[in-house]
């Protein structure tokens, strides 16, 4: 088995925001916020689907909204959530490509939505924002191959460990004794390593058993290395 997924010497485990409006010039940021629409969602809802059109970016502003990618078995595999300010459809705006994954609200929700036009103009009159952007596509590029080299495994344990680093970059929080504490449920851990509840739950419980983890209701802590 892997290394289990652990925080880092100085307690974050890599926690921080996803590419999102702080990653922008203020000027730009500004100006998103100012011409995008809001709108707000329920428990359930879709705010994007993959493999439909897609004219608008989108940003996350507030509640919890799941990004999924769908396999070609017919199931969806989880690969995190998404934080506050983080900027959704940007290869698909940019490209006029279709919309590259899923997103699902589940709880209450909103969004800001500014129309391809928009945007595109925004950035013609924002330079240096263009720019940033295009680091952010490269970022995403980059994460798109790890995701593809990690997710492709036959070995469980390495699904489940990219899955849990995966997450806990997104959503952890340290718990100020060097560990990191992650609120999601087997059942969700299952949808993000792409296995099914029951190996999954085996593999956490071998983990847990070798001090490298510890488990509760709807959550996981991800300990510091030993010594």
């Amino acid at each position: 088995m892997p290394p289990a997924p652990s925080a880092r010497a100085d307690g974050t485990a890599g926690i921080g925001y996803q590419e999102s409006l702080r990653d922008l010039p203020d000027a730009l940021a500004d100006a998103l916020l100012q011409c995008g629409q809001q709108r707000s969602w329920r428990r359930g809802q879709m705010v994007m689907r993959q493999g439909a059109p897609c004219d608008a970016l989108v940003v996350a502003l507030e509640g919890r909204l799941a990004a999924t990618l769908g396999r070609s078995d017919g199931h969806d595999t989880l690969l995190r959530w998404l934080d506050p300010g983080e900027l959704l459809a940007l290869p698909a705006v940019l490209g006029g490509m279709r919309a590259t994954v899923s997103v699902e609200a589940q709880g209450p929700a909103r969004t800001l939505h500014v129309p391809r036009a928009t945007f595109v103009a925004l950035l013609r009159s924002h330079p240096e924002g263009a720019i940033s952007i295009a680091v952010l596509l490269s970022r995403r590029l980059g994460a798109l191959f790890r995701f593809a080299e990690h997710h492709g495994s036959p070995s469980l344990d390495e699904r489940l460990d990219h899955a849990l680093q995966r997450l806990a970059r997104s959503q952890g929080q340290p718990d100020g004794a060097g560990g990191v504490r992650l609120k999601a449920t087997q059942a969700e851990l299952a949808h993000a390593a792409g296995a099914s509840r029951q190996r999954v739950h085996l593999a956490l419980k071998a983990l847990q058993a070798q001090g490298r983890l510890e488990l509760g209701y709807g959550w996981v802590r991800l300990l510091p290395p030993a010594g």
